[in-house]
């Protein structure tokens, strides 16, 4: 079965598959040039990004990884768990 898709493949016409190729390629720098503009999507998504560009907020992972009091927080998250383990 594996060897008929594969055969497939080499007899498809290097055009056809250069077309697919140049439609995709077009497709994926279309969505970006899109995003890079500036455009949010529609629905509750969109809204959050806008809001938070409208209140200059950084909500990148990056943004969430700094957090100061780690070790505090993990220290805390630990004793919970020990606790719920004794019940």
């Amino acid at each position: 079965m594996m060897k008929n898709n594969e055969d497939q493949n080499i007899k498809e016409p290097l055009k056809k598959r250069l077309l697919k190729f140049g439609i995709g390629f077009a497709a994926i720098l279309a969505f970006y040039l899109i995003i890079a503009a500036g455009a949010t999507p529609p629905g509750i998504c969109g809204e959050v990004l806008r809001h938070n560009r409208a209140n200059n907020i950084d909500a990148s992972p990056l943004f969430y990884s700094e957090v100061e009091n780690i070790r505090e927080l993990q220290a805390a998250v630990q004793a919970m768990r020990e606790k719920i383990d004794k019940k």
